[in-house]
């Protein structure tokens, strides 16, 4: 499947190249018609242009009508027949049969290439659930949206420009639209976010030890943690979760400066905070695999064989150690020795109850349903940080706005 897809987007882009060469260069042709050429050809070679039609099996109007251009479309087998007789290169009499051709013919063309990208590398039924696109948005209008958002003069750059920013050192593509459009934008809203802050690893190891009382201000601990780890040189921004995918997180490396994405992967606040610690596990003793790849993903399948067991552990026992744990869970069902357990750890109550429910369904029982009252709603919590949306209308202001809010 990662082959054959790799294969087909660059026989793809190849073929999209060359037909984007052959209308530019037939802009700009100055060289005789195909009329001239045929004429000379029959000359030299003693035929007449009964005898051709015959030996070509061309009608005679279908000829006249590509060699006085009334043709109301371009026949490619004809058009082959006439290159070899003429003994000329096909791409070179696309490029004269292309000049002075109708606009329409050549517009059509050019909407016909970009049909066939968007849908090649565009999940329209998801975007439209997501509203980035509307149902009934034009091609112009979907092209428009796509370069607005982007923040690129032309749809091929989604393709080229991006491609050549993320994959080109590992070669990876991914057959999954949605998850190559949301490392895509990811990347792209930390290239204009251009943190400025330098990083320093030794910055990273002081500051994590005073993260944790922050899960216990649930109105604006995520974001002064956030906006900590930005002044050290650290981006941290939050995304919903895209569907079709199973990210919670990510870690990119942007100008030698690591860049954290957190999801509401779950819509859990307990797994918001896991995922950022685990996030920075990974910036503190994977950024060497990171610097190959540009970029991980966890909660997908990692190709680098980054050991994300690891991050798991140093974020489980960051938050709460399993020592600790297995004291409390005695009693998780006593709501006011959990509480006070938890302000005496200085982390939030429903840390305790979500590391309780992992521990759980380790041994095959099944507590995902149970303390919902005990965690916070992420609505409100987020909704200072949600401002990298997928409705939005262009990465590059919002972006401008996440840079606002980072910066003290």
């Amino acid at each position: 499947m990662f082959c054959n897809y790799h294969y087909i987007c660059g026989k793809f882009t190849f073929i999209r190249v060359m037909i984007n060469n052959i209308l530019n260069k037939s802009f700009h042709y100055e060289g005789p018609s195909l009329e001239d050429l045929f004429k000379e050809k029959l000359e030299l070679s003693g035929l007449t242009k009964t005898q051709f039609e015959k030996l070509s099996g061309m009608e005679r109007r279908s000829l006249d009508a590509i060699l006085d251009k009334t043709s109301k479309q371009t026949d490619i087998v004809k058009l082959i027949k006439l290159a070899e007789f003429l003994e000329i290169d096909f791409n070179e009499l696309l490029i004269i049969h292309f000049n002075d051709r109708p606009r329409e013919e050549v517009k059509e063309l050019q909407s016909s290439m970009d049909i066939t990208f968007i849908n090649k590398f565009f999940d329209l039924k998801t975007l439209i659930g997501l509203g980035f696109i509307k149902k009934n948005d034009s091609l112009e209008v979907l092209k428009e949206r796509i370069c607005k958002f982007f923040n690129i003069d032309s749809i091929y750059e989604y393709d080229r420009e991006l491609n050549d920013a993320l994959y080109s050192r590992t070669k990876k593509s991914f057959s999954d639209k949605m998850k190559d459009f949301w490392i895509k934008s990811s990347y792209k809203y930390f290239e204009l976010i251009d943190n400025p802050n330098e990083y320093n690893r030794q910055s990273l190891l002081d500051l994590i030890p005073k993260i944790k009382p922050y899960t216990q201000n649930i109105e604006s601990g995520l974001l002064t943690v956030f906006q900590a780890l930005y002044n050290i040189g650290i981006t941290v921004v939050f995304q919903p979760s895209l569907p079709k995918t199973q990210i919670r997180g990510a870690t990119f490396l942007m100008n030698n400066k690591p860049c954290i994405v957190i999801t509401d992967f779950n819509k859990n606040y307990a797994t918001i905070w896991f995922a950022l610690i685990h996030e920075l596990h990974h910036v503190l003793f994977d950024l060497e695999t990171i610097e190959k790849t540009n970029y991980h993903l966890s909660g997908e399948p990692d190709l680098f064989l980054i050991q994300e067991d690891k991050a798991n552990e140093f974020a489980s026992e960051y938050l709460l150690s399993s020592e600790k744990m297995r004291y409390i869970e005695k009693m998780i069902h006593n709501k006011f020795m959990v509480e006070k357990f938890a302000k005496e750890c200085q982390i939030h109550p429903c840390i305790i109850y979500s590391q309780y429910q992992w521990r759980q369904s380790q041994i095959g029982n099944d507590y995902w349903e149970a303390f919902k009252e005990h965690f916070p709603s992420i609505k409100n919590i987020t909704k200072k940080l949600n401002v990298s949306n997928w409705d939005v209308e262009s990465i590059k202001e919002t972006a401008l706005k996440v840079r606002e809010l980072l910066t003290v």
